[in-house]
């Protein structure tokens, strides 16, 4: 290879390297941008699951009611049908 060639090669070599770097810097803050949203997702996601456990605890607490309810109606009705 002549001068030519090489400063050639190394002009080439120099501005891919600077195109990296670039292209390095440009993926290291979307990377930082994406950790930031997902950890704010993880938050919300923690919060969700929060008020989900409430309304389920809520929601078999009526239940529960609901059911004593039937079982004494039940017990009542038949108590007097039968007794009747």
């Amino acid at each position: 290879m002549n001068k030519k060639e090489v400063d050639s090669y190394r002009y080439i070599i120099r501005s891919r390297l600077e195109e990296l770097t670039i292209i390095n810097t440009d993926q290291g803050s979307d990377i930082k941008h994406i950790k930031e949203a997902l950890d704010e997702v993880k938050v919300m996601l923690k919060e969700q699951n929060g008020r989900v456990r409430i309304l389920e605890s809520s929601m078999a607490g009526v239940r529960a009611i609901g059911a004593l309810v039937s079982v004494i109606f039940s017990s009542l009705f038949g108590y007097l049908f039968t007794k009747g």
